[in-house]
């Protein structure tokens, strides 16, 4: 289940490029995305319904985020990682852009940095191992 709205993407962005009937695709692709950089912490946690409100909504942002990305940056550069390649017309020479950077792997060009900002600072994006003898668990340790 895609974890924005085509309703909810027109609130925050206006209306993209890309139509209703294929929103859909692009809002799915996008909280699988979601997912992964958040360690599928929200499917094992209960779901989306099962966040508080203000996580709820920082998803929502970074879905909306990695929805725009993947229209601003194109599907096919994003999934696959390919930036162009590079051409000469006269004496102009155009080299993959600014996404061709010698340090942009695949999988770096696959997350929106704006979804990553949304996320990083919620539990969701915790990088730290739980310990069975944490006096204070936090709210999501078991997720």
């Amino acid at each position: 289940m895609a974890y924005i709205t085509y309703y909810d993407y027109v609130s925050m962005y206006g209306e993209p490029p890309i139509s209703e009937t294929d929103f859909p695709m692009y809002a799915a692709l996008a909280s699988d995305i979601v997912d992964s950089i958040t360690q599928y912490r929200i499917p094992q946690g209960g779901g989306f319904s099962a966040l508080p409100a203000f996580l709820q909504r920082q998803v929502q942002k970074a879905a909306g985020a990695q929805v725009f990305y993947f229209t601003q940056i194109g599907l096919d550069t994003v999934l696959t990682g390919q930036t162009g390649q590079s051409y000469t017309v006269g004496k102009v020479s155009v080299s993959g852009g600014a996404l061709a950077g010698a340090d942009a792997k695949a999988g770096a060009l696959m997350v929106s940095p704006l979804a990553r900002a949304a996320l990083e600072q919620t539990p969701l994006m915790e990088r730290g191992v739980p310990v069975c003898s944490d006096r204070f668990p936090g709210p999501f340790w078991g997720m």
